[in-house]
């Protein structure tokens, strides 16, 4: 979108006029078209922040200017192209985001993020796998078995060892089970959420996920330690090695260990003796990294570090033997630091999803809305399994006649939601007809809700009709001032140069003058050639003359310039006077003089030579021609009194 001559912020009325009856009173008239007192206050304040009589009149009239060139779009028809009302629905669209969602919930969405990154969690997880999709039973079976496992634990049996035995997920042959210490984002949603609900020691109920059911064990809970950087030195163990190989790695690191302390560079060998060959090429160098972005053990014993500098003694992994030194470390972010962050990493449509739904909510509350239980209940006894895959319809006759809700004076019926379910046609289903349908009717009525809510901005919120009025002008303006002054300056060739005409002395060209010049390129007869320069400068043949007198012998070193030259010719001094007469000077060291018998009017510049200088002129010119013919065309009546209250409420603020 082009940039328009308005601010795009989300601006309110004074809280003075909502406690007076001045904002709804017509200020003005421009063309027939109506001006409120809020309208013109609402630019005002955008212009300045105080209130100054004479500054107030200046805008008062620039304002009044501005709403004639929108009137001439208006009388053009500007507002009935179709790039027109593209764009101003594009600022609509954009600004009508910011009332048709909860901003609220947004808010709490993201404060409770960064909460959680603030926070680290030590779990341990079971799974039982229970894919998307699943037969009802199948998925009843999964949750039972959970259940079933939960309470093994709850008898006593450790959990890694149940884990081991029960376990779908892959990793649990590594882990046991354990996870590790996680933060905010590292995890499946639903995880995260039971997560971050537990106390420390709490095994969850069963966790719905999409790749099954988990029972979550919190064993720990702590602030978020930020995040470090370090290098490292590894010793490569691949899983299920003999231990012959796990001991001839252990003795390797153990040796680099020994030459660290004796003082050889971590860099060097690093890129000696490291497996790690990506990280060993930078001499052991790994990126920042924080709680659950690499391996528990790894992490733990680079935090432990207490300097940058330090390293550690050999640490044995699930990957093998490492050395770590710390390079850095950086606290976790404060809100201001993390907020951008976190609006990047929460999806931006699960984030929208959440705020409709809550402003949606609230809308129901305040447009008294009303099911017809008797209806949606047909539903659920009329809905099968071939009308949800779509192989089947419902029977037009035995859908029950009128609404199936209302709310603000609308209604959606049972007809229209039929068709909306025979629309979807879904393959499967993993939960009950009856909460299929519930979350169908939740999504139709929320459509219908916001639409609705979005067709009366303009009516319900007085700021949002007068910022879609600013952007209505902003874009008129733009687009008439484009053809009436901006282009056409740069376009219009003919009346450029017409203007030229009309300006022309204005741009003078440079000085000329008309006489003699006169050198003699020789020293010493300064004096001669002065006199008999003097004595033969009006004489027809005074070059023979002067020339006899002073340099009989060399022809060559006497010069004369006689008719028309520029004052900037270089055999001249900078400081000429321009005035008729004779001047003495040297030009190179040499006698010479000047004889101004005329000082000829200057020529204007061509046109070629000020055309660029012209067009913002000429813009200007046009500008002032448009106004006044503005001026002329419409009628431009304004309310006195109600322009005195506006001067008098400002002027008290």
């Amino acid at each position: 979108m082009r940039h328009l001559p308005v601010i795009l912020v989300l601006s309110l009325l004074p809280d003075l006029l909502s406690s007076q009856d001045i904002g709804r009173k017509v200020l003005m008239t421009v063309a027939g078209d109506t001006i409120t007192a809020a309208e013109f206050i609402r630019m005002y304040r955008k212009s300045s922040d105080t209130f100054n009589l004479k500054e107030f009149e200046n805008y008062l009239d620039q304002y009044i200017v501005f709403k004639l060139k929108v009137a001439d779009a208006v009388s053009k028809g500007y507002d009935t192209t179709k790039s027109f009302r593209d764009e101003l629905s594009g600022y609509r669209s954009q600004i009508s985001a910011n009332y048709l969602s909860d901003k609220d919930v947004k808010e709490k969405i993201l404060r409770q993020a960064y909460q959680r990154l603030m926070t680290e969690i030590d779990a341990w997880h079971i799974l039982v796998a229970c894919p998307p999709g699943s037969k009802p039973e199948d998925t009843l079976a999964a949750w039972t078995k959970t259940l079933e496992i939960k309470a093994r634990i709850a008898g006593g049996e450790p959990f890694d060892k149940v884990a081991r035995s029960v376990s779908d997920d892959p990793s649990v042959r590594l882990n046991g089970g354990h996870l590790g210490y996680f933060t905010a984002f590292q995890m499946i949603t639903p995880f995260e959420d039971a997560a971050y609900r537990m106390k420390k020691g709490e095994i969850s109920e069963p966790v719905r996920t999409p790749y099954g059911y988990h029972l979550i064990m919190v064993s720990d809970i702590r602030p978020s330690r930020g995040k470090i950087r370090v290098a490292h030195i590894m010793r490569s163990v691949p899983s299920n090695s003999d231990p012959s190989v796990d001991k001839a790695a252990e003795d390797t690191i153990k040796s680099v260990y020994r030459k660290l302390l004796a003082g050889e560079s971590f860099s060097d060998l690093a890129k000696k003796y490291s497996d790690h060959r990506e990280s060993a090429l930078r001499g052991g160098e790994l990126n920042w990294f924080g709680a659950g972005e690499i391996s528990t053990d790894f992490a733990e014993a680079a935090f432990s570090l207490k300097a940058d500098g330090d390293f550690t003694a050999p640490v044995r992994t699930i990957y093998g033997w490492h050395i770590i030194k710390r390079l850095e470390v950086k606290p976790p972010p404060s809100w201001e630091e993390a907020r951008g962050t976190l609006e990047e990493r929460i999806s931006g449509s699960w984030l929208q999803a959440e705020a409709e739904r809550s402003l949606v909510r609230k809308l129901k509350k305040e447009y008294n809305y009303r099911l017809n239980e008797r209806a949606m209940n047909w539903f659920v006894e009329n809905t099968d399994t071939l009308i949800i895959k779509g192989y089947n319809k419902f029977n037009k006759n035995s859908i029950p006649p009128g609404p199936l809700c209302t709310y603000a004076g609308q209604s959606i019926t049972s007809a229209e939601f039929a068709k909306f379910i025979e629309s979807k046609a879904a393959e499967s289903i993993s939960e009950e007809p009856a909460a299929y349908l519930q979350r169908l009717l939740d999504l139709y009525v929320s459509d219908h809700i916001l639409n609705y809510e979005n067709r009366v901005l303009e009516s319900k919120y007085p700021e949002f009709r007068l910022l879609m009025k600013e952007f209505h002008d902003g874009i008129l303006l733009f687009d008439i001032s484009q053809d009436k002054v901006w282009n056409r300056a740069a376009e219009d060739t003919a009346g450029l140069k017409q203007y030229y005409e009309r300006h022309k002395k204005e741009y003078p060209g440079q000085q000329f003058y008309e006489g003699t010049i006169c050198i003699l390129e020789q020293r010493g007869m300064e004096k001669k050639f002065y006199k008999e320069f003097m004595k033969y400068r009006n004489a027809p043949d005074m070059e023979k003359r002067l020339l006899k007198s002073v340099s009989p012998a060399n022809d060559t070193l006497l010069k004369v310039i006689r008719g028309t030259f520029p004052a900037s010719d270089p055999r001249l001094p900078a400081d000429l006077k321009p005035e008729k007469g004779i001047t003495k000077f040297y030009a190179g060291g040499y006698p010479a003089v000047v004889d101004i018998k005329d000082i000829p009017e200057k020529e204007p510049l061509p046109f070629e030579e000020v055309k660029d200088e012209l067009i913002p002129l000429y813009q200007e010119w046009l500008e002032k021609e448009w106004i006044e013919q503005l001026r002329a065309a419409f009628t431009v009546k304004t309310d006195n009194a109600v322009l005195s209250e506006i001067k008098k409420m400002l002027s008290d603020v």
